[in-house]
């Protein structure tokens, strides 16, 4: 992967994060949350994978967790992405969890793409972190 690329996909995970938390509204409880969600969704995406980190997230009925997988699906289709043809067809507030999951094991089965939506998705949850905590 060339250096413009590595950027490019940081330049990704910032922007996507930024839209997660600029779309919270600012109170503190919910930026709170958000921070909180994203702490632990990273700690699933680290322990146990792409899977597990997504799944953990559908799991989840609260905004923040909402928020966080409507937008980390949705980095998949940027166009910083395009080569990778990740992007899933549907609207993302149509997107149930099998139509995602049978979308998740064709990442999955290819190890080159599964680190490289591993990585922008710890970068994106990390700036997440971040952006909430600058915020609250």
């Amino acid at each position: 992967m060339s250096n413009s690329a590595i950027q490019n996909l940081d330049l990704l995970a910032a922007r996507t994060a930024q839209a997660i938390v600029n779309a919270m509204p600012e109170d503190k409880k919910k930026i709170s949350a958000l921070e909180n969600m994203a702490t632990k969704a990273l700690g699933v995406l680290q322990e146990q994978g792409v899977y597990a980190g997504l799944l953990f997230l559908y799991a989840k009925n609260e905004d923040a967790a909402k928020g966080l997988r409507g937008e980390l699906l949705n980095a998949l289709a940027e166009p910083e992405m395009e080569g990778f043809q990740l992007g899933f067809p549907t609207a993302k507030d149509k997107r149930k969890w099998q139509d995602v999951n049978d979308h998740l094991l064709k990442i999955c089965a290819d190890l080159d793409t599964l680190l490289l939506v591993k990585q922008l998705w710890e970068q994106t949850l990390i700036y997440v972190r971040y952006g909430a905590r600058a915020q609250g």
